[in-house]
């Protein structure tokens, strides 16, 4: 099981394994340094949002591209020591920085661990894990990128499946996906089609509730795909962690709302769409 949570912690063999904290703010590169900083985990290397989780020059035409494989390789290989160490990928309450790297790892090949439970126990068992001494990798090749699992979606192939047997999910809070309000992009509303479950509905204590969709699987199952989104990408990843881990064929559309925009062919709508028979509420 990738996802872990205390009683699995306990089975894994701790030496072997590298703590990779992936705490971050949104978009604010130092006020994330400060936050690691004043909370730092022993041994544990903090990977910064950017080049690791998005990448202004990587693919697609949304506000947080995601990185090249060379990207993802390298700092795979500089963490693991090309593979002799298994990664354990944590973050704070509510956090979606660690989900966006473990699909990111997944997306190019890499099987990691992602730390599901109360950060105090890493805090508690940081000392037991191998201490890595590493340096970032700063720079990248420039070859071709090739996505190992099938779990991207392109806005291309979005316009060309839209109308077809497939869900798509937004995961944005529900003003946003109305209309009612869009502080960051500058077109509001959500992809025709989409339905909304905002990411509120699947974390509980700060932590991502495993089962909060259980109710809705079933139908989930029903479509070929599921296509999972959010404003940029990110946000859109614990999502799509939940169903995968739940056994659902499940993208993300990385380059998400911010990219759809982009595209002036492409319409926006502001009235909800349901999910016959299944209904999702607020905590």
């Amino acid at each position: 099981m990738s996802i872990i949570n205390r009683t699995d912690l306990n089975r894994l063999d701790k030496a072997e394994a590298i703590l990779v904290d992936c705490r971050n703010i949104m978009d604010q590169f130092d006020e994330s340094e400060r936050l690691v900083q004043s909370d730092e985990m022993t041994g544990a290397v903090h990977i910064p949002q950017m080049p690791f989780m998005f990448k202004f020059d990587g693919f697609n035409e949304g506000r947080h591209p995601l990185p090249d494989q060379s990207v993802i390789d390298k700092l795979y290989s500089t963490l693991s020591d090309d593979g002799q160490y298994e990664l354990l990928l944590f973050a704070d309450d509510n956090s979606f920085f660690h989900t966006r790297l473990y699909y990111l790892f997944l997306l190019y090949g890499y099987d990691v661990y992602l730390f599901n439970d109360d950060l105090n126990v890493i805090r508690e068992h940081s000392g037991e894990f191998h201490e890595a001494d590493v340096e970032l990798p700063i720079q990248f090749d420039s070859a071709e990128s090739v996505f190992k699992r099938d779990i991207h979606y392109s806005m291309e192939a979005l316009e060309q499946k839209i109308k077809q047997n497939v869900l798509l999910i937004d995961v944005r809070s529900e003003d946003r996906y109305l209309g009612i309000t869009e502080p960051i992009d500058y077109k509001k509303g959500h992809i025709p089609g989409a339905v909304n479950i905002p990411n509120s509905l699947i974390y509980k204590d700060g932590l991502l509730d495993l089962g909060a969709m259980d109710h809705a699987l079933a139908k989930f199952k029903a479509y070929d795909e599921v296509i999972v989104y959010c404003g940029s990408g990110m946000s859109a990843t614990p999502m799509f962690t939940l169903l995968y881990h739940n056994g659902i064929n499940v993208k993300v559309y990385t380059g998400s709302f911010s990219e759809w925009i982009t595209d002036d062919s492409n319409t926006v709508e502001t009235s909800p769409n349901t999910l016959e028979g299944v209904h999702f509420n607020e905590r």
